[in-house]
């Protein structure tokens, strides 16, 4: 029972304590005006912005085809901004297609490169003229070949006529008893042929 009792003594101090206030003299400060730590937003309104987009296939369906046409894209700007012109894209030439700054090098380049073409044009017409002479002297000696072949045939077909005339002359003009050897010219006109 003793603690019984402290424990009721204990919960009494405890409320006691809490129930006494001191009185204590409190001065508020006005209250300020503080700076925000965000600044205001600067006024702004919403542009639109037209992109034309070319004609291309759809990467999921390659079937499907997309015409030319407009994107619009909504741009928050400032208020002093007035609008958001875009260029058409006819407008200026891409990157690719413009020409490079002139450079000395370059030009001394393209005057090597200008050079060595017109000697590769004067090489291509005098090979081109050699050709064409070539062919001429070819056709030509072929037909000067086939002309030898044929006076050849005719020379041969002719010897070949005139021995027989000489065996057929030699043969009427030499009696039949008697054998006389060949004369000179005749020897001559073997030998010829």
């Amino acid at each position: 029972m003793i603690m019984r009792g402290h424990y009721l003594l204990f919960a009494a101090l405890l409320v006691a304590g809490c129930a006494t206030q001191r009185r204590a003299a409190v001065m508020t400060a006005p209250p300020r005006e503080e700076e925000p730590l965000v600044h205001a937003a600067k006024p702004t309104r919403t542009v639109e912005t037209r992109y034309e987009i070319r004609a291309y296939r759809d990467a999921r369906d390659p079937s499907v085809r997309h015409e030319p046409h407009a994107v619009y894209r909504s741009t928050r700007v400032p208020a002093r901004v007035e609008t958001l012109e875009t260029a058409p894209r006819t407008e200026f030439a891409p990157v690719s297609f413009a020409p490079l700054p002139d450079s000395v090098e370059l030009g001394a380049e393209l005057a090597t490169q200008r050079q060595i073409t017109g000697e590769l044009r004067a090489i291509q017409s005098s090979i081109a003229s050699v050709e064409q002479r070539a062919e001429a002297q070819y056709s030509s000696l072929v037909n000067q070949t086939a002309e030898t072949i044929k006076l050849r045939r005719q020379l041969e077909d002719e010897r070949a006529r005139v021995q027989e005339l000489e065996v057929r002359l030699r043969n009427d003009a030499v009696p039949l008893g008697a054998a006389t050897a060949p004369t000179a010219a005749a020897k001559t006109a073997d030998a010829r042929w």
